[in-house]
């Protein structure tokens, strides 16, 4: 139904139940054309055929951004006034001003129509319930309200050449409404498809917006990224980034950078992201031809930032992780023979010279390790860590980073949370730390201490800690073996944990199937606290697993590790 089509039913709109984009609360009629939420008083009213969900200081904080947008497409000359213009789209440009742009755009589409859509077809065997995140003008919907499903078309634009205005152009029948991404008008777990169409990358956060999506998706459905760009490496989105700025600059007066945008995907990002939230993310790489394919060759050839990659990248809730400790999988023949290799590998690269300092990069940050500092690379345990624990930094919140090391992990929390306390019992690695906060310009939020595990916090509390723990039992030789081996390191974090917890806190600690893993997980079982995977990876001589432990909700600790009463 369209949108005028709604108003005797107009708390459900799309076969889609409404609730309030503030509260969450179901949306009652307010009349022929409204609804309204009766737990905040706030009303929304289709006005010219298009929902308005967009809560009034939420629209004062995206006027900017909207006007730039709407004021570059203008002078770029999107849209059209001919109706055929529109339902040409993706397949032909008949303005001809961008057609390779729609060519990438239909080619994408060609795959999400032949390899994503046919088997939530067949399964359900009744239209699907669609949400089209970033609709702009439209011609998803409406392409998909053609295959006979029942589409929401999501965007904040409302202009009518290129924003959901334009929805008055087509000949099928699906729902405008505006509204973003982080308050979604409707109840919970309803949709079964909710495409981001070429708009992910505008999220400020997308450890924010995902979990938006998954509320109202219906336990079996799937999330799928379009045409959001995609890098190996971070340094070349964030030189695209920059690149773009400098180029609307030129063009228009302004870097149209007026609202924070995450701008680009990694894999590395991705992981992090199917780690936090529970995903499993499956990519299909669309063949858009040799001139597209050789672009990369090309790049390296001329000295140049890496071009972007447009996937197809469906998301869908993964089964949880068996819990207990990291098994190895390969037999004991494999494993010695992985190891063997490794260290060949590290003799002849240099690798094996822990006298030297080392320049590695992680997680898009270039990270000194020192004579004598734990390597998060060489070793892989830090540098995995720190790549999931990026999506479970809370903004603007603290973290508590034990065993820093080199400090990546600390430095990688440092892009999202307020502050950090990086903690370590060996002066090298404190140095080195030091060192490389300053470098990647986050030593105004990361403070390095020197000390043996909690002590150098004791009565601060933080909403995330991190945790390399030593994987080996026994007396460590030097400062530098105490990366590897403690005595009794498992049984005083688990002791000394919970009085370290924020409210809702919780601590993420990377384990090894060579180690002594089921030590450490039974000390934290015996100290009450949860444990559950969420992230495992197999290095064929080693099973690394990263576990979220928390303490009983039930039984608050003060800051000085005391129950509090009751």
């Amino acid at each position: 139904m369209i949108a005028g089509e709604q108003a005797t039913t107009a708390s459900r709109i799309s076969d889609l139940t409404l609730a309030c984009p503030r509260c969450r609360a179901p949306l009652v009629p307010d009349g022929d054309d409204a609804v309204r939420c009766l737990v905040e008083g706030d009303r929304f009213p289709n006005e010219d055929g298009i929902w308005r969900f967009l809560l009034p200081e939420r629209e004062a904080r995206f006027a900017q951004f909207m006007a730039e947008y709407a004021a570059v497409r203008r002078a770029e000359g999107r849209g059209d006034d001919d109706p055929s213009f529109y339902r040409a789209l993706p397949f032909h440009d008949l303005t001809g001003r961008f057609v390779d742009d729609w060519r990438i755009r239909a080619v994408s589409y060609q795959a999400l129509v032949n390899r994503v859509l046919p088997p939530l077809e067949t399964r359900w065997r009744r239209p699907l319930r669609i949400l089209d995140l970033g609709a702009g003008n439209c011609w998803l919907s409406y392409r998909l309200a053609r295959r006979g499903h029942t589409v929401v078309a999501v965007d904040l634009l409302t202009d009518l050449r290129d924003g959901l205005g334009a929805y008055v152009h087509y000949d099928a029948v699906f729902t405008p409404v505006q509204a973003e991404f982080d308050r979604l008008p409707f109840a919970d777990g309803q949709a079964d498809l909710v495409i981001f169409n070429a708009s992910l990358h505008y999220s400020p956060d997308y450890a924010t917006t995902l979990p938006e999506v998954l509320r109202v998706l219906g336990p079996d459905g799937q999330v799928v990224i379009l045409d959001s760009p995609v890098y190996r490496d971070a340094r070349s989105g964030e030189q695209m980034l920059r690149e773009r700025e400098a180029d609307f600059k030129r063009r228009f007066g302004f870097p149209s950078n007026s609202l924070p945008s995450e701008g680009f995907l990694t894999v590395a990002r991705l992981d992090s992201l199917a780690a936090a939230l529970g995903l499993r993310w499956r990519t299909h790489e669309p063949w858009y031809g040799w001139h597209w394919a050789l672009r990369h060759w090309k790049a390296r050839l001329r000295g140049r930032r890496e071009p972007a990659r447009f996937l197809v990248i469906t998301g869908e809730r993964a089964e949880p992780l068996p819990g207990g400790p990291p098994v190895a999988r390969h037999s004991r023949a494999t494993r010695a023979l992985w190891r063997r290799w490794l260290r060949w590998r590290a003799r002849l690269l240099g690798w094996d010279r822990f006298d030297r300092a080392r320049l590695e990069r992680v997680a898009g940050r270039d990270i000194v390790v020192l004579p004598g500092v734990f390597n998060p690379v060489l070793f892989r345990t830090g540098a995995y860590l720190a790549k999931v624990a990026e999506s479970f930094v809370p903004l603007g919140g603290s973290v508590l980073d034990l065993g820093t090391g080199s400090g990546v992990g600390a430095i990688v929390a440092a892009r999202r949370a307020a502050r950090v306390v990086a903690v370590d019992i060996n002066p090298a690695a404190v140095r080195c730390a030091q060192i490389n906060a300053a470098s990647n310009g986050v030593n105004d939020r990361v403070e390095v201490r020197q000390g043996d595990l909690f002590a150098p916090v004791a009565g601060e509390r933080f909403d995330l800690v991190l945790f390399n723990p030593p994987f080996y039992r026994g007396t460590p030789r030097d400062d530098a073996d105490r990366a590897w081996r403690s005595e009794d390191v498992a049984e005083r974090f688990a002791a000394g944990l919970a009085a370290h917890l924020a409210p809702g806190a919780s601590a993420l600690v990377i384990l090894s199937s060579d180690g002594d893993a089921p030590g450490f997980l039974r000390a934290a079982a015996s100290a009450g606290l949860a444990i559950e995977v969420i992230a495992e990876r197999d290095l064929v001589n080693e099973v690394l697993r990263i576990y979220r432990i928390t303490a009983p909700q039930s039984s608050p600790l003060s800051p000085d590790g005391e129950r509090g009463p009751g």
